[in-house]
């Protein structure tokens, strides 16, 4: 049942009446539930197989694929992070992520406050260029990046991957800070100013300390985007030393095409970090997207 405010022949004042729910709502909402619950159960069967073969031996994966492993041990993730070198390439994966955020973070959060709070020539064109950006297709870039590193000297290296990712995620980064700082009331700049701050105070103390939801989200897209990209590490990146996980990882299974539980402690171990970061700022992400919604 449903409560409805109606009104009453010559009266202003509410009555509520109850309408019964249609049968249409009624299996919109069940199909609904159905998707989420159902892809929600695919996608955690198939994490949950891929962790309990990791424990597995080769033999013990052909006799039982589905059952649980007869003994926990942590040979697979040993083997993988030393002899399949995935320590190296993690180490290279956290760097660059972390690097990319920071660069990435710092440049959108100055150029947002910018174009969202000051009045110049040019600032609309400046911003479409960043729309723009948004908008182009990332496959289009390869070789442009890749003749461009390689001019300048810096292909096969960390620094010129982060640069590459910091190009990349800025332009949705900026588009999501500028909607969210143009919500901020004018009237807090306004008393800031009388109280005697400067923009930079105004920019690190008030601006910054409101946008930390909308920053969470933004950093969760930066290191998402980062730490899975695959394609601009396969060609910018040859050399074994300066690799990131999900092109080692790939090599690997190459390599130990036939081995599953090894493989799938390598896909346990790339899949850890977006975990733990994911479950620490969740709250955040959230009021991020809706408070995006709402000011954006």
């Amino acid at each position: 049942m449903e409560t409805k405010p109606g009104y009453e022949p010559g009266s202003n004042t509410p009555v509520y009446v109850e309408e019964k729910k249609s049968l249409k709502h009624h299996v919109a909402k069940f199909l609904k539930y159905t998707f989420i619950w159902g892809f929600f159960a695919l996608n955690f069967g198939l994490f949950l197989w891929i962790l309990m073969t990791s424990f597995k031996e080769n033999s013990e994966i052909f006799a039982n694929p589905f059952g649980l492993p007869e003994s926990y041990n942590f040979e697979n993730f040993y083997k993988v992070l030393t002899e399949g070198n995935m320590g190296l390439y993690l180490l290279n994966s956290l760097i660059v992520t972390m690097a990319t955020i920071f660069l990435c973070m710092s440049l959108a959060a100055t150029i947002s406050f910018v174009i969202s709070r000051f009045k110049f020539k040019g600032k609309q064109f400046m911003y479409l260029l960043f729309v723009i950006g948004v908008t182009i297709p990332l496959q289009s870039l390869i070789f442009p990046m890749f003749f461009r590193m390689h001019q300048i000297g810096l292909r096969d290296t960390l620094l010129g991957i982060i640069i590459v990712y910091t190009a990349l995620n800025l332009p949705k980064t900026v588009f999501l800070l500028v909607g969210f700082m143009k919500g901020i009331p004018r009237e807090m700049e306004e008393a800031a100013f009388i109280d005697g701050c400067n923009y930079w105070q105004i920019f690190s103390k008030i601006i910054m300390p409101m946008s930390k939801p909308m920053l969470a989200t933004a950093g969760i897209l930066i290191f998402l985007s980062t730490w899975n990209e695959y394609i601009f590490a396969t060609v910018l990146l040859s050399s074994d030393a300066v690799q990131t996980l999900p092109l080692g990882l790939a090599n690997f299974q190459t390599d130990h095409v036939s081995q599953y539980g090894l493989v799938s402690a390598g896909i346990i171990i790339s899949i850890i970090p977006i975990l733990i970061v994911y479950i620490i700022f969740q709250e955040q992400v959230v009021k991020g997207m809706t408070s995006g919604s709402v000011k954006g």
